[in-house]
């Protein structure tokens, strides 16, 4: 069997191919995007691919040619210069302490100014330990070294930036300090602009954009390629990436599990694929989550998982904002496209760190121009369920939903509502009663339910809209539709009426399945389900 080394933990271009390691070949975009622009800001999610093109480019700019050998852009580039390089990376960078950023910033530059013999060996020796001046970070050492590469070489300069943002980012939630961050940076990379005869490219890549920031204010040339559709695919693994470049992981995949190949190909696409970064929406799979999936053989929430989501949460509660409310959002690009610093809407942050994606779009004509509507989501099963289940945990406070999952599967095998509904009335039975200070009602109940079997990965939707309103839930299993109306401290018949009267379970009459109309009334007295019934819509 061929033996496939994965890249795990490795962002580094020159290690994956000189240790044949596998590596989905975007040599082409990057041959169109270095010859098509000059100054480039590329956005994504972390752990996306970022800094290995990052790399990829460092190689490319050093005319590196062996290394692509064999690659798209080896029929591609004729030339090869070879240009100077400036690689700066800041996602290393993880204290808010600013006097340790400037220390962290000086280093940066010491070692090109060492490079292009700006400043001695002794100087040099200094700078590594930390003697130099940590504030001085003058807006000229930039310029400086950027200038003696030109002259040194008589070759302009690459300026490659890799999450640029990350300085930011740490400080989410101390404005002040993002302030002094901001004024910090823009002292750093004020420069650029004015360096033009001497720079090749520049390349920023970052999750977000803020806003006030030198680099954004000043290169008023540089094109933003995030939402292009040309460049969609240039970090993330494409459909066509999966079955040509993974067609034998995927079988080995499919054989360690016992799985067929046409399974293993639905239960990736189910678990990792769904990330859209344009209007043609191509869909892109996290490329994190599969490389560590196809080493493990497992359907893991890697990329989940790899970072603390816990800030966010923090957000979520600020805002007061449930599970479902992010589901089918719409609105226009420049909404989920701003700057996020002050987060006054979550919905930029979290398209931007990759737990929305765009799942819709529509042009309509409100006017003379046509306006672009898009709608966001979320964008895949490890996304969707982890963040479900991590929200579910911090705000309900309940650790142990194994039981329930366990009852969940069991009715997702053998179709039973009423064991499974029995099932939820104990689990309501061990709610902490200390959430008793929230307010309970009808939204309250909805979202635990569906924030609850979001989390066992349950394809189900909220706020359903049909021809004559919205239907609370809609729970599709294997075999049957349930259309759910909750109640809280109203007639079960009232329910019942709801679902009935606004035709809410014909709506899915063509599905193939059976149609049940489920209707559920919560007390408040027993803080759990009081009654419910279960009628199937016939035709």
């Amino acid at each position: 069997m061929e033996f496939r080394r994965y890249p795990i933990g490795t962002q580094t271009f020159s290690t994956i191919i000189e240790e044949n390691c596998v590596y989905v070949d975007k040599t082409d975009l990057v041959y169109k995007m270095t010859n098509e622009y000059r100054y480039v800001f590329l956005s994504r999610p972390r752990r996306f691919g970022k800094s290995l093109l990052c790399s990829t480019l460092k190689e490319y700019f050093l005319g590196n040619k062996d290394l692509f050998k064999g690659l798209k852009i080896d029929a591609l580039e004729k030339e090869w210069v070879k240009y100077p390089v400036i690689h700066l990376d800041f996602s290393s960078c993880k204290t808010t302490d600013l006097k340790a950023i400037k220390l962290y910033l000086s280093k940066m530059l010491a070692d090109y100014e060492h490079q292009y013999s700006l400043i001695s060996d002794k100087e040099y020796e200094k700078e590594r330990k930390c003697a130099k001046d940590a504030a001085d970070i003058s807006n000229v050492r930039l310029g400086y070294i950027i200038q003696a590469a030109f002259k040194q070489t008589g070759q302009k300069e690459a300026v490659i930036i890799d999450e640029y943002d990350a300085l930011m980012l740490n400080a989410i939630h101390d404005n002040d300090l993002q302030n002094k961050i901001r004024e910090q940076q823009n002292n750093f990379f004020s420069p650029l602009k004015e360096l033009d005869p001497y720079i090749r490219f520049v390349f920023i890549t970052g999750i977000t954009k803020f806003s006030q920031m030198s680099i954004f204010s000043t290169l008023n040339n540089l094109k933003d390629i995030s939402l292009l559709p040309e460049f969609e695919t240039l970090c993330g693994i494409s459909h066509e990436e999966m079955q040509t470049v993974f067609k034998s992981d995927i079988q080995r995949f499919a054989d360690k599990n016992g799985y067929t190949f046409e399974q293993t190909v639905k239960y990736l696409k189910f678990k990792y694929d769904g990330y859209n970064f344009s209007p043609e929406m191509r869909g892109v799979y996290n490329p994190y989550s599969v490389i560590n999936a196809m080493h493990d053989k497992q359907l893991n929430n890697y990329w989940f998982n790899s970072g603390t989501p816990s800030a966010l949460l923090k957000l979520i509660a600020k805002f007061n904002i449930q599970m479902e409310d992010f589901e089918g959002v719409e609105c226009g690009v420049s909404r989920f496209n701003q700057p996020v610093e002050k987060i006054t809407d979550l919905v930029p942050f979290l398209f931007q760190a990759g737990y929305l994606t765009i799942k819709g779009y529509k042009s309509v004509n409100y006017g003379i121009v046509p306006t672009s509507i898009y709608m966001l989501g979320y964008p895949n099963d490890e996304v969707r369920a982890a963040l479900a289940d991590s929200l579910f945990r911090d705000f309900y406070k309940v650790n142990d939903t194994m039981p329930l999952r366990n009852a969940y599967f069991d009715f997702y095998a053998n179709d039973d509502i009423d064991a499974f509904i029995e099932h939820l009335k104990v689990f309501f039975d061990g709610f902490p009663f200390s959430l008793n200070d929230q307010k309970e009602n009808e939204k309250y109940y909805h979202s635990i339910l569906y924030t609850v079997l979001t989390s066992f990965s349950a394809d189900i939707v909220a706020n359903r809209e049909t021809a004559l309103g919205k239907a609370d839930l809609v729970l599709n299993m294997p075999k049957t539709i349930y259309v759910i109306e909750l109640k809280y401290d109203q007639s079960l018949e009232s329910a019942k009426t709801q679902i009935r009267n606004r035709r809410y379970a014909k709506a899915y009459l063509d599905s193939g399945k059976r149609i049940v109309k489920l209707a559920i009334k919560f007390s408040s007295k027993d803080r759990n389900i009081e009654s419910y019934e279960a009628a199937e819509e016939k035709i």
